[in-house]
């Protein structure tokens, strides 16, 4: 049994990087593919649409059902009323990105909302963690990743612009994108098992 609990604990977390692992590859073709758009000029949901987009649509999806896995195993260790609001957030968070999968840049409403969802709430969920968690071993990680983050996201609403062809707003969500998957890339790779995670708690109390 203890042997079947470690197989799906070592899947469990296998699957979760392989999902944001996906997303990065992705962003990383479209970027290539589409050499007419200028990097800093577009925002990432541009490179969705036209050639290889679709291979950017899965990436978007592969990372919004990283992070509900995520949410999930972050549900089973809940410890208090905070950490399941952790927990609601990230779940908004991937939600948003599956709405910004669905609806093109171009339906503007649902897709602007799904971004916002995203790159709103990411920020909020990992200071949560900062301030719930002192005890990870991601804590530092997560604190340094929840500055840059947060950095990113404040220039973007200080930027308050909704035009795609704004170069500090398309740097910014890039970059507040590009923090917000090292973090899921690292957290998946040292997600704790039930055994980890039991053992842990046990030391605590």
């Amino acid at each position: 049994m203890s042997e079947l609990k470690l197989s799906s604990d070592a899947l469990y977390r296998q699957l979760s990087f392989a999902l944001v692992l996906w997303f990065g590859i992705t962003a990383v073709i479209v970027h290539i593919v589409r050499d007419d758009l200028v990097l800093w000029e577009r925002n990432l949901s541009i490179y969705a649409v036209g050639p290889a987009g679709w291979l950017l649509v899965t990436g978007f999806y592969a990372i919004g059902l990283a992070q509900l896995l995520i949410a999930f195993r972050l549900y089973q260790w809940r410890r208090s009323a905070g950490d399941l609001l952790s927990v609601f957030l990230l779940t908004q968070a991937a939600l948003g990105v599956m709405l910004v999968a669905y609806f093109p840049y171009h339906i503007r409403f649902p897709h602007n909302l799904g971004a916002a969802m995203q790159l709103g709430l990411f920020p909020l969920f990992l200071w949560l963690r900062v301030f719930l968690h002192r005890d990870d071993p991601l804590f530092k990680f997560t604190a340094i990743i929840a500055t840059l983050t947060t950095s990113t996201f404040v220039i973007l609403v200080w930027n308050g612009e909704t035009d795609y062809d704004i170069g500090t707003t398309s740097l910014a969500q890039k970059a507040e994108i590009l923090v917000n998957s090292l973090w899921l890339l690292v957290y998946a790779w040292h997600m704790p098992g039930q055994h980890e995670h039991r053992t842990r708690s046990l030391h605590q109390n």
